[in-house]
């Protein structure tokens, strides 16, 4: 396998969406950079975390610690949310 060099990503280059599938029932925050969706962090409702990344997005490259930091960044607002949605009578409480 060749893998080609390309430009670094900083943590000021990316944003982040909030997303929700129903099938699995699992939330998650996009990491977007340039108007392209590189990779998304998911967390079901147990709190398993996964990072899905996109095959048909751009080369992208990190510095291992932006990269960490944008994974942290994303797991502390999922976190946030489960929280949320966790609480009782929110979506994910225990009935």
């Amino acid at each position: 396998m060749i893998i080609f060099r390309s430009s670094r990503i900083t943590f000021g280059d990316v944003s982040y969406q909030f997303v929700s599938t129903n099938d699995p029932d699992t939330i998650g925050v996009e990491v977007v950079c340039g108007g392209n969706v590189i990779f998304e962090v998911s967390m079901d409702q147990s709190g398993n975390t996964s990072v899905l990344l996109d095959q048909d997005g751009r080369s992208s490259e990190f510095d291992l610690d932006d990269f960490r930091s944008i994974l942290a960044k994303c797991e502390t607002d999922l976190q946030a949310w489960r929280s949320k949605l966790t609480e009782p009578g929110a979506l994910w409480s225990e009935k």
